[in-house]
């Protein structure tokens, strides 16, 4: 069915495509949205668009940002909820991490500090300490 005749999309998802993590997460959340409801924006090569609809290039490269329709900003752990809720067999994650806070909040530590820790993390680091407008090449 081709793409015109889905209503338009209901979040939008900023991801690091040089990331492999990210990459694969990505592509396996494609297949899922069968629906066409996110609007998977790839930081590296739609920075413009990202910085236009308000999203920092240097804070989405270190947690997951997601625009929701209102135009309201979810990052990290929130993020991944609010995108995981348009994701048939993720919904029930998303209600569950929100049903019991404690294990939400402990799930974003996680989150967070795996971010710091991913492949890439420290060149990321070294390049916007560079100032790299295009980003930094292999």
């Amino acid at each position: 069915m081709p793409a015109s005749v889905y209503p338009a999309p209901a979040i939008s998802v900023f991801f690091d495509n040089d990331c492999a993590i990210c990459r694969r997460e990505v592509s396996f959340c494609k297949t899922l949205d069968k629906r066409h409801r996110i609007n998977w924006i790839d930081l590296r090569s739609q920075r413009q668009l990202a910085a236009d609809m308000g999203v920092d290039f240097a804070a989405a490269m270190e947690l997951l940002h997601v625009l929701d329709s209102e135009g309201n900003l979810h990052i990290g752990l929130a993020g991944h909820l609010l995108m995981w809720s348009y994701l048939p067999g993720y919904r029930h994650l998303s209600r569950l991490l929100r049903r019991f806070p404690r294990l939400a909040v402990q799930c974003d530590r996680y989150y967070r500090l795996f971010t710091r820790l991913r492949p890439g993390a420290l060149k990321r680091n070294a390049c916007e300490i560079l100032m790299c407008e295009g980003g930094c090449n292999e």
